[in-house]
């Protein structure tokens, strides 16, 4: 069974979805506009409702385990807001939105672009693009990766590996189980512990660093020192840096 519904929002809509098990895929399209198609056995069971520019996709709370699953498809315009929690379901969010914030017990999650943005699972993959503002991601177990981030970012993870091409912010990173490798970090505060796994970090030339790195089981490699005759950096910004393993390599290098 599909059901389709339409509302006319204005310049600052916003989605929450709440269900359990199945797909959501959140795309931008027209302004002014959300449309919604969902596919479940019992879709017309749903609760959707529009007050003002907020929309809701709710379960029913009456619901057993059977036949909960279902695809949603939502298309909201530029910049939405989006919040979605789910036990288990697949998440994938296409273009520029607002703040996202999602939360799931497994499923993996993909988003495009956000102005903001906060995860968490228990179970499940993450990939976000550019971030435009602040990153905080919570993961029990699985890999993320992370294209940009333009202000701060938070991660903890217990098992999976860390990728983040470039945060031009302040960086905080906690892993339990496995590896985490920063790109290009321009922030003042750079913190990165790992219980078992190692860690990469790429910071700019000419900085001034304040440095506290250790390793219990592993070795630290620090970039050279730059050329003789080399004009000075016009960055001489001072940084703070703090790098600690229990089991695993140590890598600062120097990034663009």
């Amino acid at each position: 069974m599909i059901r389709h519904e339409h509302w006319s929002v204005g310049e600052h809509p916003s989605l929450d979805v709440g269900v359990p098990v199945g797909t959501v895929e959140v795309r931008t399209g027209d302004a002014g506009a959300v449309h919604l198609s969902l596919e479940s056995a019992v879709a017309d069971d749903f609760e959707l409702s529009a007050v003002g520019d907020h929309i809701t996709v709710r379960h029913p709370s009456r619901w057993s385990l059977r036949g909960r699953s279902c695809r949603l498809v939502v298309t909201v315009p530029s910049g939405t807001d989006v919040t979605i929690d789910s036990a288990s379901a697949e998440v994938r969010l296409a273009g520029s939105l607002g703040s996202v914030r999602v939360r799931t017990a497994s499923g993996d999650i993909e988003i495009d672009a956000s102005r903001r943005c906060e995860v968490t699972t228990a179970s499940g993959d993450i990939s976000c693009g550019t971030v435009d503002g602040d990153a905080t991601i919570t993961s029990i177990s699985g890999d993320c990766s992370v294209r940009g981030v333009g202000g701060r970012m938070e991660a903890t993870l217990t098992s999976g590996d860390l990728r983040v091409d470039h945060c031009a912010g302040d960086l905080a990173v906690v892993s339990t189980s496995g590896s985490a490798r920063i790109g290009h970090c321009g922030g003042a505060e750079v913190s990165l512990r790992s219980l078992s796994g190692d860690v990469r970090v790429g910071l700019p030339s000419g900085i001034r660093v304040d440095a506290d790195i250790s390793t219990l089981s592993g070795k630290a490699t620090l970039p050279p020192p730059a050329p003789t005759g080399q004009p000075l950096a016009t960055d001489r910004r001072p940084v703070r840096l703090r790098l600690k393993t229990v089991s695993g390599d140590i890598r600062v290098e120097r990034s663009s």
